[in-house]
């Protein structure tokens, strides 16, 4: 199913829609609208090991970002916590897969996949912009810890 939306061009004499140069394009909706699940994609990610006693510290990017903007703050916090640091390429970033869908909760859907599955649950979640985001949307979403 498509959506359409105006396009907007902005006049030469003021700011605003021209009122002869709306035109309807058609926009393809995310695979999470529609009330459908996101389905998840197998992220990259580098997990540096620490004890298992201390939650792990989970380092995600913000837009046009990728793992290795955190290389130098996981590997010192690694050392000097004793924790295990993880640092997560989302998805249409480094090298993750590519997706059409690239909403929060994909990649919300994304992180409660592969936090199990690596037993870093409970854990603590570190967010830059789209990073955070995707943090607060997954804290929203799963106050209580996961399986």
């Amino acid at each position: 199913m498509l959506r359409w939306t105006r396009a907007w061009t902005l006049p030469y004499r003021g700011i605003g829609p021209s009122s002869s140069s709306f035109s309807r394009l058609p926009i393809a909706p995310s695979s999470s609208q529609g009330g459908t699940e996101p389905r998840p994609v197998p992220l990259s990610y580098k997990l540096l090991d620490g004890e298992a006693a201390s939650p792990p510290l989970v380092f995600l990017h913000g837009l046009f970002g990728s793992k290795a903007n955190f290389n130098s703050i996981a590997k010192a916090l690694a050392q000097q916590t004793g924790r295990r640091v993880l640092t997560v390429d989302a998805r249409n970033h480094g090298e993750s897969p590519h997706s059409p869908d690239m909403s929060y909760e994909a990649m919300s859907k994304d992180l409660q996949d592969l936090l199990p599955q690596l037993g870093l649950v409970p854990c603590v979640l570190i967010g830059h912009s789209m990073g955070g985001r995707t943090a607060m949307l997954l804290a929203l979403q799963r106050s209580q810890p996961l399986p």
